[in-house]
């Protein structure tokens, strides 16, 4: 209800009535609208964090290391990808898109905390790696630029999802559909980079 209707126009009495639930039960468990819209972003940022955090930690500690070959940095570039990918294309509620979409454009709590959590990694783990392959400072505005031009690529799926599908006609991104999917946008993403 919040993604479907904002923040504002949501109101507790009837996002209890839809849980079925009763109003106070609403309020003893979240305290009021403002924890249960913070309850809605964390549950929604645990499960992209769970996706993302095993290959963010790996990309991390192989970055510690001072000498990388163009070939290790796309391999890295790739494996701190491809979940971010796969959590793009999986069949989660268009009702999750809605949510980040407005939280975005309103510049919220729950924006931040997502931006904090999760964003500003991925895209420092980024541009460190285009940073290295390009040979140019992380820092610099065009790196940066080109490094959330990769992520905004990958973040389209999301957005896109339906519409892709309904293209290609395809049911969804499973099985050889992904791994196609997953193909496609690397080669894209690889040619950039010359």
């Amino acid at each position: 209800m919040f993604a479907n209707l904002g923040y504002e126009t949501a109101s507790t009495r009837a996002i209890a009535r839809r849980a079925d639930v009763s109003l106070p039960a609403l309020q003893y468990y979240f305290g009021s609208k403002e924890g249960l819209h913070r309850a809605c972003a964390e549950y929604m940022m645990e499960d992209i964090h769970s996706r993302l955090d095993p290959a963010a930690a790996e990309v991390e500690r192989a970055l510690a290391t001072a000498a990388l070959s163009r070939k290790a940095l796309l391999a890295l570039l790739r494996q701190l990808l491809e979940p971010f990918l796969d959590g793009m294309a999986a069949d989660r509620p268009e009702s999750w898109v809605l949510f980040f979409t407005r939280e975005q454009g309103r510049r919220t709590p729950a924006f931040d905390a997502v931006f904090q959590r999760i964003v500003s990694r991925l895209v420092a783990l980024v541009t460190q790696i285009v940073g290295r392959i390009l040979r140019e400072p992380a820092d610099t505005p065009a790196v940066k630029i080109r490094a959330l031009a990769i992520l905004s690529q990958i973040a389209s799926v999301r957005r896109g999802r339906p519409l892709m599908l309904r293209a290609l006609g395809w049911p969804d991104f499973e099985g050889d559909r992904l791994v196609t999917l997953r193909e496609v946008l690397w080669r894209q993403i690889e040619a950039s980079l010359k």
